[in-house]
This record gives structure tokens, sequence and C-alpha cells, in this order.
């Protein structure tokens, strides 16, 4: 196909044609919104794609041809205005509302077959009687098992509108007998905190995975719970987090700090500035606070890190941040489908912008985290670069800087020098190992039935066989490979970690991964050395 051709007249066409429709819909002010030649520019695009659909050589789908056109032209403005299609509209809603409509499962294929890992407690699944380890056979009398159907189609099975119902067919290998019931959708929540647990005597850990609408009542909840458990330190745990609502990240920063504190201003093009401030007393303001980030915290993230860092409310442990310094606005389309158009640019309270540049293109931004790898920034802190333009200085007289990103006030190096690291990294893959919890749960499932959390998080080991039989799952000849010690208990607490998720979910999982965490060992000791 000769697409070439056509290529760069619809791009420069669709760019005239879509301005327009932005400023009408941005409704600025000082901005025209009617040009004399408006009709003429949508006359060409609707001329262009006409012959292309009519007397191209090949046949082309000039709906996809427009995605692409509309999101290489977004991306020359910046690498975060973004177009979002009609089919991604939903999932993106869904992120961002923090709920969708469905049956309540987490699920994995395992051999052409759907398992339950785990029923959501209390939703449609665990009303119907589902439980984990249950296979899928029928959902209204399709044949789901053994038909080799792609992962992608699953969901359509699954999801549906609130009130709605499915039949299903499910097998039990425990009592090995096959069942039906019916399930009726309702709405699930997505949690955008992970895990909220205490991880000494008085100090607790909160990790939030995005921020949604429903997260600022996830975590006044969360420290609720905590504080009640005793809690006079917290652990907030922000790494590879990607940001989400505006919104979200100023409540969140509002609980740490007083009142009138400063939590971020932001920029448009006209130089109109706005100040958002701590709006009441914060729900955690007197506790001792460590966040933690790394190189995948952006966005929402770094305006929490960056507000609690600039007051002198937290020390940052971990590796310098993404560096997404810009605000989008959505837009809703006509067909439904959306754009996220950048239309500020936020700055920390200290008046840092940490925008990473982008003036190299789209793709070389995409690579700027990678390249801090190669250059050896995650490895040793001296090698992050800033521009001396871009020194701040906090309340307290710390020195901070702008310019691509918050770096946190403790420096923890991803380990890529330690020998027995490496080994295990060569001869596994994540995917082996969780796939072999799988089977081990699968396995001993009523066993592990009986398990209290605390019981197992103290005093469930993985035993020599276990390991055994995960080298020979691996392909590991045992006879000419030994684990050394440090390496056999990282590897063993990966197994224990997934072994839990199986049973209860991401909050089993983290609290054991992370007793071996060398971000949570320098937070808990910044903690202890605070003065």
């Amino acid at each position: 196909m000769k697409n070439t051709k056509i290529y760069l007249p619809l791009l420069l066409a669709l760019a005239i044609a879509t301005g327009v429709f932005i400023g009408k819909r941005m409704n600025y002010p000082n901005r025209p919104v009617a040009f004399a030649s408006q009709d003429m520019r949508e006359q060409k695009l609707r001329e262009i794609i006409s012959y292309i659909d009519y007397d191209y050589v090949d046949e082309v789908n000039t709906d996809s041809l427009l995605d692409l056109t509309i999101t290489d032209l977004l991306h020359k403005l910046d690498p975060h205005s973004s177009y979002i299609t009609q089919r991604d509209v939903q999932k993106n809603v869904e992120s961002l509302s923090g709920s969708f409509d469905g049956v309540g499962i987490e699920y994995i294929i395992n051999q052409d077959t759907l398992v339950i890992l785990r029923v959501v407690p209390n939703g449609p699944s665990a009303k119907a009687g589902l439980k984990g380890g249950d296979r899928l056979l029928a959902i209204d009398g399709v044949k789901v098992a053994g038909v080799q159907l792609p992962e992608s189609e699953y969901p359509n099975f699954l999801k549906g509108s609130r009130g709605s119902s499915i039949k299903v067919t499910y097998f039990r290998p425990f009592t090995k007998k096959s069942f039906s019931t019916k399930v009726t959708r309702d709405k699930i929540a997505l949690k955008s905190i992970d895990v909220a647990y205490m991880i000494d005597r008085n100090t607790g850990f909160i990790k939030i995975n995005r921020f949604a609408e429903t997260t600022t009542a996830e975590f006044l909840e969360a420290i609720k719970l905590l504080k009640k458990k005793g809690a006079t330190k917290l652990i907030l745990d922000l790494r590879d987090n990607p940001g989400g609502l505006l919104k979200g990240a100023i409540e969140i920063a509002d609980a740490f700090l007083d009142k009138d504190q400063l939590i971020v201003y932001t920029e448009n093009r006209n130089n109109q500035t706005r100040y958002t401030y701590a709006t009441k007393k914060g729900d955690f303001i007197k506790g001792d606070v460590v966040v933690l980030i790394n190189e995948n915290s952006a966005s929402a993230s770094e305006i929490v890190a960056g507000a609690l860092q600039d007051n002198d409310r937290a020390i940052l442990v971990g590796r310098r941040s993404f560096g997404k310094g810009l605000v989008q606005e959505e837009i809703e389309l006509k067909d439904g489908s959306r754009v996220r158009l950048t239309t500020a640019r936020y700055y920390t309270p200290t008046g840092r912008s940490i925008q990473k540049p982008y003036t190299n293109g789209f793709e070389e931004y995409q690579q700027e985290t990678y390249n801090r790898f190669k250059n050896g920034e995650l490895i040793e802190a001296d090698s992050t670069v800033f521009e001396p333009v871009q020194k701040f200085t906090t309340p307290k007289g710390k020195v901070v800087y702008g310019g691509g990103g918050i770096m946190p006030d403790v420096f923890v190096p991803i380990d890529t020098s330690t020998k027995a690291l490496g080994i295990l990294y060569h001869y596994f893959s994540l995917g082996q190992i969780d796939r072999f919890a799988f089977g081990y749960v699968d396995r001993h499932r009523q066993e592990l039935s009986q398990w209290q959390f605390d019981n197992f998080l103290n005093k469930f080991e993985i035993t020599d066989s276990t390991m055994q039989a995960l080298l020979a799952y691996a392909g590991i000849n045992t006879t000419k490979f030994t684990l050394d010690a440090f390496t056999e208990r990282v590897l063993k607490t990966r197994l224990k970690a997934m072994i839990a998720r199986n049973i209860w979910g991401d909050s089993g999982m983290y609290p054991i991964l992370f007793t071996e965490d060398p971000m949570v060992s320098q937070a808990r000791e910044a903690l202890t050395t605070k003065p």
C-alpha cells in the first residue's frame, strides 16, 4: 500500500480542521472561534478522505488512518497531548472513575481454560457461589474452555451493563463436579490503593497505584484505620504510579499539610496563574512521612511528592521521578472519541517546573527513562545533572531541583551489581514463578484456605522440596546449578508473595514482597533516624 502519498496532505488538512474544533470547545474568551476559510478547510478534508475511499490504488481503512494521523499530530505538540479512540474511551473512563460493571473475578488463562484466581468479596460471582480455582466451561451456552479463544475475547463475555445476567457453567476440581449458576453483573470497584497495612508497631504503609475519583475516599479510610492501629508514622508508596486526576493528587497532599500551605500552581499560555492551597487541617499533619518514588512516578504522583518535599513535610526516598509537568484537559469529540490537550504547566510550591525536555521528539522522549539506565543514573545519584538555574530552596533551606522530575532526598539505586540477582533473573522469568505459584495454590487450595494472612506472613515457609519443584518447572538442571543463600531468599520471597496473591490479592502479595525491598528498608531507616 502506498499510504505515504496521502499521509502529509491528510495530516495538514486534519491539523487545520482539528484546530478549529478545539478552539470552539475550549471557549477561551480571547480566542476567535470562527475563521473566514473554515468551510473551505473542512471541505478540503472531506474531499481528501472521499478520494482515498473511492480512488486510492489499495483499499484503506480511513477511520484507522485518521486515528493514527490525529495521534501523530498531537504528539507533534508535546508528548502528553493525546487522542483516545472510541473503543478506548470506556477503558479510560473506568480507570479514572474507579469502577466498571462486571462479574467481579480475577482470572488467568491456563491451558486454554479461564481459571478464577479469586472472587471479589461480596461481588456478583461471590454471591453466586463461585470460588477461586473454579474453571469456566461455558457462558450463556457458549463453550469457552478448550477452544483456543484469544485472551482479549474473555472480557466481552464477562463485562456488561449493571443488572444484566449471564449463565455460567463451571468445573470445581476439588469436588470433581460441574455446576451451573446465574451471575448478575454489578458495579465493581477498581481500587487505587493496592495495600494499606502496619509495617511495624507504629508505622503505616499505603501504596497508591493511580489517582482516580475514588482515591481520596480510599486514602482517608486507610489513614483512619491505620491510625486506629497505632500509626504515628507513614510510608506513602507512589512508585510506578503514572498519575491520573489532578484533583485527587491535590486532595492527598492536602491531608498532610496545614491550612493555606501552597500545594501546586498552574500557568497557561496567557500567563494566567492559578494557585491551589491546603484547605483544612489535614488528616495526617503531625506524624513523620516518607514518600517512595521512582522513574515511573509521574504527573499527579509528582504533584504530591513535590508538594510534600517543598513544604519540608516528607522525606523522599527512591530515584528521580518521570518528569511530567504538563496539565491536560479532556475534550469529547462528536463521534465519541476524545482528545487530551495540554492547556497549562504546573509548578511545585518553590516554583519548580519538573517537566523534562521534549524538543527532540516523541520517540526520544519515550526512551528517556531507558537512557537513564544506560547512562548510569539509576545506579549512581551523582550522574543526575541539573542546570544551576533550576535550583530552588525550601522554607527550611533544603536545596531542590527542577527541570526534569523530582530528585529524592535519599537515593536508592537499582541493584544490578549483585551476582545473585543477576543469576536469578537469568534463569527465571517472573511469569514462570507466577505460573508455578498458581499451580501450587491449585493443588493445595483446601489446606491454604485454613490460613489467616497474619499467620501466613509470619509462619508460612517455602520448603526445600517446593524449591526443587520450582527449579524443575523452570527447566534448571539442579546438578549443575546451586542457589546461593541470597538468591534463594529472594526467590522464596517472590514465590511466597505470589502464593499469597492467589489467595488474598495484592493486599497479601505486597507485605511479603516488601520484606526484601531496599527502598522500603531505606524508608524505615529514614523514619528511625529522622531528627
